[in-house]
């Protein structure tokens, strides 16, 4: 019952945080299609909720979470492919890439999988396992980037209309809170004794990296750099321990 409540906790303060932003923010920028904040808020509630569902018994023997990260992927497709909301390209959900993104793409990912390298003796939570390594390898990309850069910054995009072209890439008020969005995912949380927790070290970087990937998303017109990006930072962890350990 505790866990449950942990869950629900959880889960209820980061809808409440993604419907406060967007409340505020209308207050300061244009806005259309108000209506679809209720639209995100409940596809928000429904990919947070999916990832505590309990595993099926075949998948107890695994120690990550395959389960919540193919469903989440699963119920984004589902909500594009077959909802009245979003189009495929506005999703990003296409293989027609715009080629100038792979150099900001190769310095993102420079920077970033070095910053991993130079603080990898810093980092506890690295699993040495290989599935861990395949995990991280695939998961985080496929399942959060139609999430985060596809359905939420698409819905936002419409939203909040105005934006201004940065570095090659149409940016507004949505890819702000989007990238927050996908900071507080990781970073708020209540613990086993009800406690509202937040990391902060882990907001920072999560923000960082949200804004990397929809920066990738918008510039590429393609979650496939950012599912690319997110993939190999993730994969560098286990990696540069492993390295490191030679």
């Amino acid at each position: 019952m505790n866990e449950l409540l942990q869950t629900f906790a959880t889960v209820g303060i980061h809808l409440g945080i993604s419907i406060l932003l967007c409340m505020v923010a209308m207050l300061f920028t244009k806005s259309e299609k108000r209506y679809l904040l209720l639209v995100l808020s409940l596809f928000f509630f429904v990919t947070i909720s999916i990832l505590f569902i309990p595993n099926l018994p075949f998948l107890d023997k695994y120690n990550w979470n395959w389960q919540g990260k193919i469903l989440s992927f699963v119920v984004a497709l589902l909500f594009v492919l077959f909802l009245p909301f979003l189009s495929k390209e506005q999703a990003g959900l296409t293989f027609k890439i715009n080629k100038t993104v792979w150099l900001p793409f190769a310095f993102l990912i420079a920077i970033s999988v070095s910053w991993n390298f130079i603080h990898i003796n810093t980092i506890q939570e690295i699993d040495n396992s290989k599935e861990y390594l395949f995990f991280q390898l695939t998961m985080p990309g496929i399942s959060e980037e139609p999430i985060f850069r596809g359905v939420l910054l698409g819905l936002l995009n419409l939203i909040f209309i105005t934006k201004r072209k940065i570095l090659g890439a149409q940016l507004g008020i949505g890819a702000l809170i989007q990238a927050i969005l996908y900071g507080v995912g990781h970073a708020v949380y209540f613990d086993q004794q009800h406690h509202l927790q937040f990391y902060k070290e882990g907001f920072m970087l999560t923000l960082i990296l949200g804004v990397f990937m929809t920066y990738l998303k918008e510039k590429g017109e393609s979650i496939l750099p950012a599912i690319l990006f997110h993939n190999i930072f993730n994969a560098s962890l286990p990696l540069a321990r492993l390295f490191v350990s030679l």
